[in-house]
């Protein structure tokens, strides 16, 4: 029965993906066509200096939050604690965004354009809070239906509303604004199905410091994992033209959708395993069973995507540069399934700190590496780089869960004689 209540909610998420993202691939379509490479590149260097701040709003607190609220009497403060910090990040974003270098003669850096339309896009920090609160009691009670409802109802109002813009000849700023207004939707409903009623401004301070205390190793880890895994784009942004930038961002695009289905499968087991970390058979035995299918999901999918992305000309012509960076990031699919398996694992055994650690080392090489080859290689050093560090983090990983199965082994072993 356990084990069905998983799958089915790892189908309602991954439903929820696969919805939402082949609206996406479909707004992505009819911005790059409308747009062409260019003004591509200025949208993909304003959603990828905003995106990476939902960390932020997001910082671990989930999963502390399931720890700590056996019973959702906290839920409350823990809402309203997210959306104090959301607008504390909404007010430092934009006065870094005001600083942000622009050579017109080269067309490299951030535009007025782009610093205008990072303004309107950073107001999406405040329904990306609400989600993420939502989303956590979607997880406690393994019943991802509501968020599934919300998530693919706030993706066909982001489509109506990009493809209305587009229709009327409106410009990027108001297609920016259209993900903003879907991102309303999609927290106001995610809230709403969630049967919680939320008393604003009204927190527990103890409980508040409580979170982020225990949560600021996972949050600096996933921040550091945010770093490695954004800062190509950033970088590109910096040193190469947005059409260099836009070739990447598409077959980053397509990317980004396929390394976030493992955290389906990771979010239903999540409980699983907090439930099963003392019962050291029941642990082995989950943990064996789902790497198998982590990493032959992983290999299963690499064949049809490396074919579809041929079809990446079709959008337009000038795209067929992505086919190469989007295949060489799909060779590092498998280090992105197995990390993220072995990341909740370790979230479950308390290992945040450790975590952080690989996530420090992995950005620091990878910042390195970009800023050294990026220049000479544009966005292909940068797809590689990005399949290095991963590889990083899973051997690190994997390497501290053998040291975990050895003293746990011990001590079974003892309790057994």
């Amino acid at each position: 029965m356990q084990y069905f209540r998983i799958a089915k909610n790892t189908l309602y998420q991954a439903t929820a993906r696969l919805a939402s993202s082949f609206i996406g691939f479909l707004i992505t379509i009819f911005i790059a066509r409308y747009f062409g490479v260019l003004n591509y590149g200025d949208f993909i260097k304003i959603t990828s200096f905003v995106a990476p701040f939902y960390i932020f709003m997001d910082f671990g607190m989930n999963a502390i939050y399931l720890q700590l609220d056996k019973d959702e009497a906290k839920f409350n403060d823990f809402f309203n604690l997210r959306i104090l910090i959301s607008i504390v990040i909404f007010i430092i974003v934009n006065i870094v965004a005001l600083l942000l270098p622009y050579n017109i003669s080269l067309n490299t850096g951030y535009p007025p354009v782009v610093k205008m339309g990072i303004l309107i896009f950073s107001l999406s920090f405040f329904s990306q809070s609400i989600i993420y609160s939502s989303s956590v009691i979607y997880q406690k009670r393994i019943n991802y239906f509501g968020y599934m409802l919300a998530v693919i109802t706030g993706s066909v109002v982001n489509f109506l509303l990009v493809l209305f813009f587009i229709s009327y000849k409106f410009g990027l700023n108001h297609i920016i604004l259209g993900f903003v207004l879907s991102g309303v939707v999609t927290a106001i409903l995610s809230q709403l199905l969630t049967g919680k009623k939320i008393k604003i401004f009204k927190i527990d301070i103890n409980f508040a410091k409580k979170i982020i205390v225990l949560s600021w190793p996972l949050g600096l880890m996933l921040i550091f994992n945010l770093v490695y895994f954004r800062i190509d784009s950033i970088i590109l942004a910096f040193y190469k033209s947005a059409k260099d930038v836009g070739t990447y961002g598409l077959s980053y695009k397509f990317f980004d959708f396929l390394i976030a289905l493992p955290l389906f499968l990771s979010n239903a087991l999540y409980p699983m395993l907090l439930e099963n970390q003392k019962n050291f058979r029941k642990m082995k035995q989950i943990i064996k069973s789902y790497m198998i299918v982590f990493v032959l999901t992983s290999i299963f999918l690499i064949i049809p995507f490396w074919y579809f992305s041929s079809f990446f000309s079709l959008i337009k012509k000038e795209f067929i540069d992505s086919v190469l960076p989007f295949r060489i990031l799909l060779l590092s699919l498998p280090f992105f399934f197995i990390s993220n398996f072995f990341q909740w694992i370790l979230i479950s055994f308390k290992n945040q700190k450790y975590l952080l650690k690989i996530y420090i080392i992995s950005s620091i090489i990878n910042i390195i590496l970009n800023i050294i080859f990026i220049p000479i290689y544009s966005y292909f050093a940068a797809a590689i780089i990005t399949g290095i560090s991963e590889g990083i983090i899973t051997l690190l990983m994997g390497l501290k869960l053998v040291g975990i199965n050895k003293i746990l082994e011990k001590e079974y072993q003892y309790e057994g004689n």
